[in-house]
C-alpha cells in the first residue's frame, strides 16, 4: 500500500473513530459533521472524501455490527442466551446503537423506519419466540411484537444506563426474566 493510500486509510479510521466517540458522548443527533472532523483531527472536506455525509458514515458502522455474527443459544435456556448476547452486542457498539436508534427514532413515526430497525434487530429473537410457540408454550402476545418489545427495551436502555454503569450485568437477566415471568415473576 502506497503512502496515498494509508493516510487515506488512516484518515477515514480517524473519522470513523471520532464519530463513535462523539455518537457515545453526544448522541447521533448532536454531532455534527463538523465536530467528527475536527475530532479526528481532519479538515471537513476529508469527510466528504471519504463518506457523502454522516448517513453514510452510520451506515460504515452498522455494517461493524453486521460483521460480527451473533452466536446461536446452545443451552438450555435460548430466550436468555439470545437476550444476553443481544445486551453484550449493544454494549460492546454502544455508539453505533444508540446512533441507530436515534436516526430510526428521529425518522417520521409513518415511515416505519424504527419498526423495521426493531424487527430486523430482533429476528433471531422471534425465531426463538417462534419455537417455543411450535413446542406448545404460550405466548403473551405475537412473536413479532414480542422480540420487537424486547429489543425496544434493550435499545432504550443501552440509551440511558451510562457506558460503565455498575449494574449493567443485571439488565439482562432483568429483561428474561420480564419476557418469561411477566411482572407476576416465575410460576410457583
Amino acid at each position: 500500500m502506497g503512502g496515498r493510500d494509508e493516510l487515506a486509510s488512516r484518515t477515514r479510521a480517524d473519522l470513523l473513530a471520532a464519530a463513535k466517540r462523539l455518537f457515545g458522548e453526544r448522541g447521533y443527533l448532536d454531532t455534527k459533521i463538523t465536530d467528527i472532523a475536527a475530532a479526528a483531527g481532519r479538515a471537513v472536506g476529508s469527510f466528504y472524501t471519504h463518506f457523502t455525509g454522516k448517513e453514510q458514515l452510520l451506515a460504515v458502522l452498522r455494517g461493524e455490527l453486521t460483521e460480527t455474527p451473533a452466536p446461536e443459544p446452545l443451552g438450555d435456556d435460548p430466550i436468555r442466551e439470545h437476550v444476553t448476547a443481544c445486551w453484550t452486542a449493544l454494549r460492546t457498539h454502544r455508539p453505533t446503537a444508540i446512533a441507530l436508534l436515534q436516526q430510526a427514532t428521529a425518522a417520521a413515526p409513518a415511515s416505519g423506519r424504527l419498526w423495521d430497525e426493531l424487527t430486523a434487530w430482533t429476528a433471531p429473537l422471534r425465531r426463538h419466540l417462534e419455537n417455543r410457540r411450535d413446542r406448545g408454550q404460550p405466548l403473551p402476545g405475537d412473536h413479532e411484537l414480542l422480540a420487537a418489545a424486547v429489543g425496544a427495551m434493550l435499545a432504550g436502555l443501552n440509551h440511558a444506563l451510562p457506558a460503565d454503569d455498575p449494574g449493567d450485568s443485571r439488565v439482562a437477566d432483568a429483561v428474561t426474566n420480564l419476557v418469561l415471568h411477566g411482572l407476576t415473576g416465575p410460576e410457583q
